[in-house]
């Protein structure tokens, strides 16, 4: 089987048109999906960006691997198993090629995050720009896909996996993308403008309205600017700077979907475009106003771990006879690769966390998990269940930013965004969505309480690519901002022992 793996870097699936944007900003993505089956609730286990990809590799939550954060041990995969054996026999893309699938990668990742564990899903590996820089525009990559795809489309059994980085900030396309994608239609109506004035005159935190940009963490007095200023503001004070910053990451995915094209054109020319299996899917999302953040990807909330994943797969998803095309069971992105085991004839490997979703690709009744539990250990330490009815996020160190030690959401709240009804829940709702997370945290981390949890660690370990708090304090009292420095300081001597939710 030829399987084409295409991973769009922080990708919101609300802004993809087949998952019901109202600008078309994805015209190749939609044409794929009608041979497709596009999955409406699929979710990364773990961000932010090593975090994801790191459970994806390896098939296991952060929790096993202890792959948690962005830099330092937090951010590494061990090199054995556990039992002796090398990553490649449980790695992904390393089982993948021992059972005989030329696997390949043009993606900046290991690079980007010295994450070379990366390259051990891979035969072959290489950063698709040869500039000095790690970031990446999509037609590099798909120049360096064309000259792999023209040697190696024809023969029988590859994985091609190709990470796409244009919705990143900073925004780097040329801004007619931008107005190109602003023209097929309005940007979303939330936030509203007396929100979006609400969160620059009292939000704090790196990607706040405010502190837009955090300039590395230096955390500079002036503000530092825009890095982009034709595609993204210096700040979000109203309505007018948060559609600019939209137009910017919209301009990026349709920028993105255009050079895809680009690709599903080439791949058409040389015969191997209708027997090739296409799977979609992103390391995480984004916020933009979600708990007062706007571009970045700091939380285990919805906007952050909620992706999309569309599936097409010659002679299954192809079939006429498939009328739904959309899937609403729960899954996970570590989900395929059981998956791709089962349509492989594959052997699972022990120690994967997933579980196959294939019945659903075959059309079949699918469920879906019951739960998932999401978890992020970078910026903030948080965990949350997310059932099709709710979101419970608890929060065990809130780092820098302004969320509540628990918050449930609502997932059918009108109005197309989430509200926090944590103060008016019902008890019997709340016990649950502990419960359930007690009973995964408890489990996954084999009775070892809090010593054994990498998340949990972190409220006790400084992390490396954590934010420090003195040097955001001094950069709020020198614009001005003192009470909010209170604000900080006290939330986090007065942080509650939520730890007490998921260890005792």
């Amino acid at each position: 089987m030829r399987i084409l793996f295409i991973d769009i870097d922080t990708l919101r699936p609300d802004h993809l048109f087949l998952y019901g944007y109202r600008r078309n900003t994805t015209p190749n993505l939609d044409a794929l999906a009608r041979d497709a089956m596009v999955f409406d609730n699929c979710f990364t286990s773990d961000s932010p960006c090593v975090p994801s990809r790191a459970a994806f590799t390896s098939q296991q939550f952060g929790t096993a691997t202890g792959a948690i954060g962005n830099a330092g041990l937090a951010a590494q995969l061990p090199f054995s198993s556990g039992n002796g054996r090398p990553p490649k026999e449980v790695y992904l893309g390393g089982h993948l090629y021992r059972h005989g699938i030329r696997t390949t990668s043009f993606s900046c990742f290991p690079e980007r995050h010295q994450a070379y564990w990366f390259v051990g899903n891979f035969r072959e590996w290489a950063m698709p720009s040869l500039s000095l820089g790690d970031d990446q525009m999509a037609s590099e990559v798909v120049d360096a896909a064309s000259s792999w795809l023209e040697a190696h489309a024809a023969e029988e059994n590859w994985f091609l996996h190709l990470h796409f980085w244009d919705p990143h900030t900073p925004y780097v396309v040329d801004p007619s993308w931008s107005e190109k994608a602003a023209s097929t239609g309005p940007a979303p109506d939330w936030p509203s403008e007396e929100l979006i004035a609400k969160h620059y005159a009292f939000g704090y935190g790196p990607h706040s309205a405010f502190d837009l940009y955090e300039d590395g963490g230096r955390w500079q007095v002036p503000l530092p600017g825009s890095p982009t200023p034709e595609t993204m503001p210096a700040a979000v004070r109203n309505r007018q700077d948060f559609e600019m910053l939209i137009n910017g990451y919209d301009g990026g995915i349709a920028y993105c979907d255009s050079e895809i094209g680009r690709l599903f054109d080439l791949l058409a020319s040389l015969g191997h475009l209708e027997d090739t299996a296409v799977i979609v899917a992103s390391d995480h999302g984004e916020c933009f106003g979600e708990n007062g953040i706007y571009g970045d990807h700091p939380l285990a909330n919805e906007a952050v771990h909620h992706v999309p994943l569309i599936v097409r797969w010659p002679g299954l998803t192809t079939a006429a006879s498939h009328s739904a095309r959309h899937v609403e069971g729960l899954v996970y992105t570590l989900d395929l690769g059981p998956t791709l085991c089962e349509l492989l004839g594959l052997p699972v490997p022990e120690v994967w966390s997933g579980t196959s979703f294939a019945s659903a690709l075959r059309g079949e009744d699918f469920a879906g998990r019951g739960y998932l539990v999401l978890s992020h250990g970078a910026y903030s330490s948080q965990r949350a269940v997310r059932t099709r009815e709710h979101l419970y996020v608890a929060t065990f160190d809130p780092g820098l930013y302004r969320v509540d030690p628990e918050q449930l959401y609502e997932l059918s709240s009108p109005g197309g965004h989430l509200v926090d009804r944590f103060a008016s829940a019902s008890p019997g709702v709340l016990e649950s969505l502990r419960a359930t997370l007690f009973r995964w945290t408890w489990g996954v981390t084999a009775g070892l309480g809090s010593a054994g949890d990498p998340v949990m660690r972190r409220v006790y370990e400084s992390p490396e690519d954590a934010f420090p708090v003195q040097p955001y304090v001094a950069r709020l009292r020198a614009t001005g901002r003192e009470r909010l420095a209170a604000e900080l300081l006290e939330r986090r001597a007065s942080w509650p022992d939520v730890e007490r939710l998921v260890t005792s």
